[in-house]
């Protein structure tokens, strides 16, 4: 009488199957991961330009513009996701830690060490820095970067034009310099139109 089980040789077969179609799945998938992470920051980036760009025509200048209101009093924003003293915003909205993928940095494009709401900002342009969570951007002893950040793009927005990226590092206490964004290769050597 035969045997109804698996033999040795059929399940070190399916083993191998497994590990191939995982061994392709798990990086398409990372990469899917990383595309709609970056894609969230870009629409954060692209929400608060367009409220920068209402901001001036009621005001003629982008002067005073502050995005807490985009995210206060908000049901699906936590009042940690917007810090309206620094006018920075991390991305995913209610996110902490190592869950946070990106910080967006609002700042004055003349004198980018300033935010708009900054008594000394000239108001007349704005810049948008998007810096990745990842060891590269904050550091090898950072403890609460997000793993698959670290080969993920940041990126750059201005009013004058400037839409770049680069995988490589984009610190805001580096790019946020007048000098860097009047540059001709604002995200670095590297860095590309998007």
């Amino acid at each position: 009488m035969r045997s109804k089980g698996f033999t040795l040789i059929e399940l070190m077969i399916v083993l191998v199957v497994v590990a191939v179609l995982s061994a392709i799945a798990l990086p398409m998938y990372n990469e899917y991961i990383r595309h709609a992470t970056a894609a969230n920051a870009l629409q954060e980036m692209q929400k608060i330009a367009d409220q920068l760009e209402r901001h001036k025509s009621k005001n003629f200048s982008y002067k005073n513009f502050n995005a807490n209101f985009l995210y206060q009093n908000n049901e699906r924003v936590t009042s940690t996701s917007f810090s309206n003293a620094n006018q920075t915003l991390t991305v995913p909205l209610n996110a902490t830690g190592s869950a946070i993928t990106y910080t967006l940095h609002i700042r004055d494009g003349n004198n980018p060490a300033l935010r708009l709401t900054d008594a000394a900002a000239t108001g007349k342009r704005w810049v948008i820095l998007a810096v990745a969570n990842s060891k590269l951007n904050n550091g090898g002893t950072c403890t609460t970067c997000n793993s698959l950040q670290q080969q993920n793009d940041s990126f750059l927005m201005s009013s004058t034009g400037i839409q770049c990226k680069t995988k490589l590092a984009l610190k805001a206490a580096d790019t946020l310099k007048t000098t860097t964004l009047d540059s001709t290769q604002p995200c670095g050597a590297k860095g590309e139109n998007w």
